[in-house]
Parts: structure tokens; sequence; C-alpha cells
């Protein structure tokens, strides 16, 4: 039995390293210009210190997140980033089903959508509720970031109908929508024609997986062609930061425990370990391994010559525009580039 383990394991060994040298190395380079966007969110204040550093980059900001309490009432938190921190700059409030119940956070939950998406008056409802909210902070635009209902049938439509609401009165209130997509949500649903699509090509690899970076060129390929599907305007969102992983073995079939960093936290730890980085020429993110009071870590991340990489796949792809996530803990964000005709 235990033979037959170990040829198990040596036979995906080779399979993953047989995948892996068959996908193609990507890199930045020449592309049509996109426009930019960040989102700045209520609990890392350098993310508002590194706008400033980077400001001229950015085309719009959004400030993260609003989200439910435990009466399914729409909250702002402590700290949220507001309209005068970015001096005039195109705003927008970002709306999340999150549910705070007594100080405790249940991200991204289902069972609020079914709440104010359950009948059209409900949608109704909470469209007036969101478009109010946003006039309260001073937004010009929405962001509706709802998130893991991507295989309730019913709730997607119901969600298709709030974004055709959403768009509708959000017209004669002089406001834009953006709707954010999870990669794995159907591309083909029946979305508004009237907003913005926002789609998430990142968390490839994460706290749900072995090591791994947050995108590489094939699944930003294939998710760019499922977007062909969506109506309107289409935008792609990168992730900067990455993951580390504690104790995960054999190219990630024994998973091990991950944990979401910034750039300049995986830097930090580079420096204090004194280890060498590779670039993984199929995400051009990078990687590098250390141990510590004998436990194994692998960390992966993006810096800016990861994220220009991705940016040039999305705008050969025809993408005009480009979200990051997220403003805080990027040393080198100043140099990521949005093609000709840049700033």
């Amino acid at each position: 039995m235990k033979h037959k383990i170990l040829l198990f394991l040596a036979a995906g060994c080779l399979l993953m390293s047989a995948g892996c040298s068959a996908a193609k190395p990507i890199s930045g380079g020449s592309h049509p210009p996109v426009t930019l966007s960040a989102w700045a969110v209520s609990w890392d204040k350098s993310g508002l210190a590194e706008y400033k550093k980077t400001e001229n980059l950015w085309d719009s900001i959004s400030t993260f997140a609003a989200g439910y309490d435990e009466k399914g009432n729409l909250l702002l938190p402590a700290n949220l980033p507001a309209k005068e921190d970015f001096k005039g700059k195109p705003f927008y409030l970002t709306i999340v089903n999150d549910r705070i119940s007594e100080g405790n956070l249940k991200e991204k939950d289902p069972s609020i959508l079914t709440e104010i998406l359950k009948t059209e008056e409900s949608r109704r409802k909470e469209v007036r509720r969101i478009i109010a909210l946003t006039e309260r902070v001073g937004a010009g635009g929405i962001d509706i970031d709802f998130e893991r209902f991507g295989k309730d049938q019913d709730l997607i439509e119901k969600f298709c109908d709030f974004t055709r609401l959403l768009s509708l009165e959000a017209l004669p209130a002089h406001k834009k929508v953006r709707i954010i997509l999870e990669p794995s949500m159907p591309m083909d649903a029946p979305y508004s024609t009237g907003a913005e699509y926002v789609v998430m090509i990142y968390n490839l690899y994460g706290t749900h997986s072995g090591p791994g970076p947050k995108a590489d060129g094939d699944f930003i390929e294939k998710t760019l062609k499922k977007m062909e599907n969506l109506p309107g305007k289409k935008a792609a969102a990168f992730s900067t930061g990455g993951c580390m992983w504690k104790d995960a073995a054999l190219g990630g079939l024994i998973k091990g425990k991950g944990k979401f960093i910034t750039q300049k936290e995986a830097e930090d730890l580079l420096k204090a370990h004194k280890v060498k980085t590779e670039r993984d020429p199929e995400s051009a993110a990078l990687h590098f391994e250390y141990k510590e009071k004998g436990a194994h870590y692998d960390v992966w991340y993006a810096d800016h010559e990861t994220l220009n990489a991705w940016i040039t796949l999305a705008a050969r792809a025809g993408i005009p525009s480009v979200h990051i996530w997220r403003l805080g803990g990027n040393p080198d964000l100043k140099d990521i580039s949005k093609g000709k005709g840049e700033a």
C-alpha cells in the first residue's frame, strides 16, 4: 500500500511539472492604454498614504466597504476612507454582503442576499437604500460586490433583476454602477446592460489551497474569454500582495495553513530570513521559502512587474479598465503601467 501511495505522489509531481513546462511565460510590455482604479479599505490607514504617492495613476477610487448589520440594515464601518481624502477624484462606495452582528464579522454571507433580493419590492427597496447611502457619503458611483452565491440559480436570476433596477434608478440620481463579479460567476446571465462589469481575476491560489500565485497567464486568459459574454463595459480586477503557507508540502498536495500578506510583509520576511526570490514565468509572481522554529514556509506575492504582466494580458485582450485590490503595503505600486499615453 505504501509503495502505491509513493507511486501516486510521484505521478502527481510529474503531472504538475509537465503542466508547468507546457504553460507559456508572461511579462509586462507595450499595450493599449487602460484606466486604473483602486480600492481603499477601512482597516489599513497606510492605503491613504500610498494613494498620495500614486495619485496620478488613478482614474477613480473605491472606498471599501459598506456592509449589513444583524437586522439587514446598511452599515458604514469606522475609519472608512471618505470623498475628501481623494481631492475630487471620481469616488465610488463599495457595498458588500458582509454581516456584522454583535461585533462579529461574517464575510460574504449569502443569507443577506436571500433577504434583500427576495421579491421585486425588496429589490427596489434595497436599490433606494443603496442610492441614498451613496448620496450621504458623496460618492458619484456604486460598486456592488456580492459574493458566494454563484451556484444558486434562483439568487442569480434575482441578482440580475437587481442589477437592472439599480442601473435604472442610478441614472436620474447621476450615479455610475459597477458590478463586481467572482470569476466563478456565470458570465452569460441576463445582467443589466447599463452597468460596468468588473471581474476579480485573483485568488487562483490562496488560503483555500496549497502554494501558488494569485493569478497566472492561463487563469487570466480563460477568465477573459468567459468575460466576452458580459454585456456593456468590462474591467479586470487584479490583486496586490500574496499569501504565505505554513508547512505545505508536495507541491501543495498537502495544503498547509495559508495567510494573506501584503508585498511589504513578504519583502520584510525576505530580508529577515536572507533568502532569494524566484520569479515564476507562468504568472510573473515572486516566490521564496524559509524555515523558522522547525516549520517550513512558502511565500508567493506580486510586485509591480507581476501586475504589469497581468495588466498587459488584459489590455491586449481588449479590456479598457483595470481595478487594483488594494491600496496599502505596496512599495512599488507607482511603477505599474497604464500603457500608451500614460501620464
